[in-house]
């Protein structure tokens, strides 16, 4: 009886410390860039940071796009706009974005001044 309590234990705290492990990893750093776009793609945002540093934020379907109208605005087919219908060249941006396996995805990014 002993033992077998003894291992049904073990195992349920291997069990606490495995998921405690898993969601560190799972949680990544969320970090903020602010710049101005210099080039924009269905799969990738470049901005130009200060200092004269670019960065290249990788886009996705589950990335956010915020700005004065872009949340009302759709396409022709009722769909909500895309990176490259919502953000251009010369517009300020703030990218809020993580590490995901040695690439910045952009989680979110704010339009916060369009060039034209």
């Amino acid at each position: 009886m002993r033992r077998s309590a003894f291992v049904l234990l073990s195992v349920l705290v291997l069990c606490v410390l495995v998921q405690s492990a898993a969601m560190a990893q799972g949680k990544a750093k969320t970090m903020t860039a602010t710049g101005t776009v210099k080039t924009v793609s269905g799969s990738s945002v470049v901005i130009a940071a200060g200092g004269g540093k670019e960065m290249n934020f990788t886009v996705d379907n589950t990335t956010k796009i915020i700005g004065k109208g872009l949340t009302t605005k759709k396409t022709e087919k009722g769909k909500n706009l895309t990176v490259t219908e919502a953000v251009g060249a010369g517009d300020q941006v703030s990218v809020t974005y993580h590490d995901m396996a040695g690439t910045m995805h952009a989680a979110e990014v704010k339009v916060l001044n369009k060039k034209n």
